[in-house]
């Protein structure tokens, strides 16, 4: 069964990897990874400093992209 994460689930206010519970149990220097078989989200960073950072899959290579508490609800 194809597992999917809170930002691109095709099944409403259901999802198997919920990015904002992930996010608000980081601590500072972390991250948590996963595979979302509908999205090509990765893992979700916390720096030092406590910004959060979306990593997505963008032509074989893994980059960050800077995110807000608000857009990980979904």
């Amino acid at each position: 069964m194809a597992e999917y994460c809170s930002q691109c689930s095709p099944f409403k206010n259901e999802f198997d990897i919920n990015l904002l519970r992930i996010a608000m149990k980081l601590k500072n220097g972390r991250s948590i990874n996963f595979v979302c078989e509908g999205c090509n989200n990765r893992a979700v960073y916390k720096d030092e400093n406590g910004n959060l950072f979306l990593a997505k899959r963008e032509r074989d290579e893994i980059k960050l992209h800077p995110v807000k508490i608000e857009d990980l609800m979904y």
